[in-house]
């Protein structure tokens, strides 16, 4: 047995492990396809459910924050993440933030 007889006969056998493979995934696929079917007949669920956007869990609408400190109409804070540099110059300055609190 020479060197590219060896290389063919593994070239061979690629191709038949992938032909395997392939025939794998196709039986796993379709059984899984006939199992979703049935648990879709099973809960009443359409495709129109499975692609719908709302749901009971996951993404949510972004909701808009309200401005919880304002000190001008454009130096406004929310009061969540980073405090903004008015806000610091307000504390630096010994003032109070809560001076600045939205009733």
């Amino acid at each position: 047995m020479n060197f590219m007889s060896t290389i063919t006969e593994l070239q061979e056998q690629l191709v038949a492990i992938q032909r395997q493979i392939d025939e794998q995934r196709a039986l796993g696929k379709k059984q899984a396809i006939s199992e979703i079917k049935a648990k879709m007949a099973e809960f009443d669920i359409t495709v129109d459910e499975l692609e719908s956007k709302g749901s009971s869990r996951g993404f949510r609408e972004k909701k808009p924050s309200i401005i919880k400190y304002r000190k001008s109409d454009a130096e406004t804070w929310v009061g969540r993440g980073p405090k903004p540099v008015w806000v610091k110059d307000v504390e630096a300055a010994g003032g109070k933030i809560s001076d600045y609190l939205v009733q």
